[in-house]
């Protein structure tokens, strides 16, 4: 919560709260000149002129409430819009290096509600704790010393209703709201990611029970999601009744003492109706503090989860001293040896390969045999626990992150695509590819077609769901083709093509004249200008029983 409220502007902050002020203040003036205002005409004065400051009063506070209010909510709202970027910034700038080796296991429904739920819950930490708890100190304070002018004893009842709706019903409602706070926020993240791998995984799902299982999980996690908003809906129902009820015990307070001094002839009658609305008013600066602190639990809880995602330890960093970059690309293994954290037995086994500059390796084998983990550690996703990794002869452990990835281009097997243009996607591998650049790259992928249908500025849908899985890999591998890197590290480029495509692809891979390390489960596919490194050969699967 203080690494979130430190991204807050000090200034803009402390304008949102005097503006906030003021404008209860000009509230409370205005229902206290209202109220002298009909007590004076009451009354019948022999003249106008003695009632034409209380009518100059009411238009200047009602005018001035409106227009101090209008510019309390728009500092308030750009200095909420302001923080909410800056920690959705500052978040995703952490998240950055913790891909994807860090992330592994997180489910994507869970770690999209942390970035855009829980950041967004963030946005009550000024608008809904900090301004109205600054305005209810300098509003109240002034409230109560204006009203001690008139009536101290009333004065003193004031501030004692003000601290029980201001601190104690708050302090309470925090307390009781905590737990269903922290209910509501576990329920909406896995509501969340249930809802996300249902429907990711529905043709899977389809084809098994149709979906019941996954159905009932996301009904259980709904029903707890129902319960804690019940629990919180109650306890704002408490807080609401008791902001509506408080004030009313002032008005009456203020009628009893004030109309005692009237009816003893130590106070004008007009101050009788002046100082209770005005008593009515100044509860506004504390009126919406139940609610807000109500809440509390929950900001603190959304900080808490982003602060613990963000503060995740990545699992590769950049070295302190990083070295230049080699002027070679040879990318080379030497006894290489890696597990996983929590894994009974090593990836990776004393591993020794070479791929020179422009040598086109495919890696074969079962699954498990450790494939994707030699692209892991190519790509600096992760760190050998024994041996090392070279680009040009220099460990990749000595050179910036940055300049490593840099030199190799990387293409999933399951790639992501963005919700935008099919050009778009495509300059993610090079922002200044021409139009030509782009057609020829994706005519050499056997996408000539998509093309001319959809177009460069066509929309490939959300996450390329307009695309078939065949299309949206070899867009990723078209990405790769058009980057300036050295070393094209490729899994599983053909999976999803026929024959004749993937033959295709594959003889275009062997005529580029960089370095293609690749995965492949079709060894047979490949020709003679390929060196195949078979992993089941030189790592056989571990013993069992």
């Amino acid at each position: 919560m203080r690494e979130v409220l430190a991204l807050a502007r000090l200034p803009r902050t402390a304008l949102a709260v005097v503006l906030g002020a003021v404008t209860v203040l000009c509230g409370a003036a205005l229902l206290a000149t209202s109220g002298a205002l009909i007590t004076g005409a009451a009354q019948r004065p022999s003249s106008l002129l003695v009632l034409m400051p209380l009518i100059t009063g009411v238009r200047l506070f009602g005018i001035s409430r409106a227009a101090v209010r209008y510019a309390e909510r728009l500092v308030t709202h750009d200095v909420t819009l302001r923080l909410v970027a800056r920690v959705r910034a500052r978040v995703l700038e952490r998240l950055v290096p913790l891909a994807p080796a860090a992330l592994t296991g997180v489910r994507g429904g869970e770690l999209l509600s942390r970035v855009r739920t829980d950041v967004d819950e963030l946005q009550g930490v000024v608008v809904r704790l900090v301004a109205p708890a600054g305005v209810a100190v300098l509003a109240g304070g002034t409230a109560v010393t204006l009203t001690a002018l008139v009536s101290p004893v009333t004065a003193a009842v004031l501030a004692v209703l003000l601290l029980a709706l201001g601190v104690l019903v708050p302090a309470a409602a925090a307390r009781a709201g905590r737990r269903a706070a922290l209910a509501a926020a576990r329920a909406d993240a896995d509501v969340a990611a249930d809802t996300l791998d249902l429907v990711r995984g529905l043709a899977d799902h389809l084809a098994g029970d149709g979906g019941a299982t996954a159905l009932h999980a996301l009904d259980g996690h709904l029903d707890r999601q129902e319960a804690a908003e019940r629990a919180s809906a109650r306890l704002a129902a408490v807080t609401t009744l008791l902001r509506e009820g408080v004030p009313g015990l002032g008005v009456v307070a203020a009628l009893w003492l004030v109309g005692s001094d009237v009816a003893a002839g130590t106070t004008s009658p007009l101050l009788l109706a002046a100082c209770a609305l005005g008593v009515l008013g100044a509860f506004e600066a504390v009126g919406g503090l139940g609610a807000a602190w109500a809440a509390a639990g929950g900001i603190r809880a959304a900080a808490g989860r982003v602060q613990a995602l963000a503060a995740q330890r990545p699992a590769v960093t950049d070295p302190e001293s990083p070295l230049p970059l080699p002027l070679g690309s040879a990318l080379r293994f030497e006894d290489v040896t890696l597990t996983y954290p929590g894994a009974g037995h090593p990836a990776l086994t004393g591993l020794d390969l070479d791929v020179p500059e422009g040598a086109k390796v495919a890696l074969t084998g079962r699954s498990g045999a450790g494939k994707s983990s030699a692209l892991a550690l190519a790509l600096r996703a992760r760190d050998p626990d024994a041996g090392r990794v070279t680009l040009g002869g220099t460990d990749l452990r000595r050179l910036p992150l940055a300049g490593v990835r840099s030199r190799l281009a990387w293409s999933a097997q399951a790639p992501q695509v963005l919700g935008g243009t099919l050009a778009g996607n495509l300059r993610l591998g090079r922002g200044d590819a021409t139009d030509d650049q782009l057609l020829a790259v994706l005519a050499g992928v056997g996408l000539g077609g998509v093309a001319a249908t959809l177009g460069l500025d066509g929309w490939v849908g959300e996450g390329g769901e307009r695309l078939s899985a065949g299309e949206r890999a070899r867009v990723a591998l078209a990405r790769a083709l058009l980057s300036r890197a050295d070393v094209l590290v490729l899994d599983e480029p053909t999976a999803h093509l026929d024959a004749e495509l993937s033959a295709r692809v594959l003889d275009l891979l062997a005529r580029d004249p960089r370095a293609v390390l690749l995965v492949t489960h079709d060894g047979a596919a490949l020709d003679r200008r390929w060196q195949v490194v078979d992993l089941d050969v030189r790592h056989p699967a571990p013993a069992r029983g």
